[in-house]
């Protein structure tokens, strides 16, 4: 027993921004679906969702905090592994969830253009395919019929001469 109170947890923190945490720890408690989860050196391997909450763990004799907003844990060979979309220090939470507010709309905005183009190009595919039926009756027609259907019409029927 005395030689596992030198051992030590590895935990890791992360997020799409980065690393938070990657360090030997004592233990790390975290809030999960089914309840508060403590890990200790030791503990069975296990998978977990998790709720928003605080994340605790203590290295080099102190506590230290972080918020997770939710994500999942999973604990293997005295490793904890943490990964959340949103999750920073206590003192940056609420710069960090701006910032991702921030980024989001910025996508969403070019989602919505994205969407914009799609329908202008679907709308000159459909004048594209009404050209060609167009010039397809234009010939079956005579030259007499290109008259008819206007300028689009005639320029489609003087291509071939």
């Amino acid at each position: 027993m005395e030689g596992q109170t030198d051992k030590k947890l590895r935990l890791r923190v992360l997020t799409p921004r980065g690393s938070l945490c990657d360090q030997d720890v004592d233990y790390v408690i975290f809030r999960s679906a089914e309840g508060d989860a403590g890990i200790q050196i030791g503990h069975e391997p296990f998978t977990a969702t998790l709720n928003e909450g605080m994340l605790v763990y203590r290295a080099n004799s102190e506590a230290h905090t972080l918020v997770v907003l939710g994500g999942a844990a999973s604990v293997l060979d005295d490793e904890v592994t943490v990964i959340s979309e949103i999750a920073d220090h206590p003192n940056r939470i609420k710069q960090t969830i701006k910032e991702l507010a921030r980024a989001r709309a910025a996508l969403a905005e070019e989602e919505r253009k994205g969407s914009m183009d799609i329908q202008v190009m679907e709308m000159g595919l459909r004048r594209a395919l009404v050209r060609i039926d167009v010039s397809a009756y234009s010939i079956i027609k005579g030259r007499a019929g290109i008259m008819e259907f206007g300028e689009d019409a005639r320029e489609a029927g003087n291509g071939g001469d």
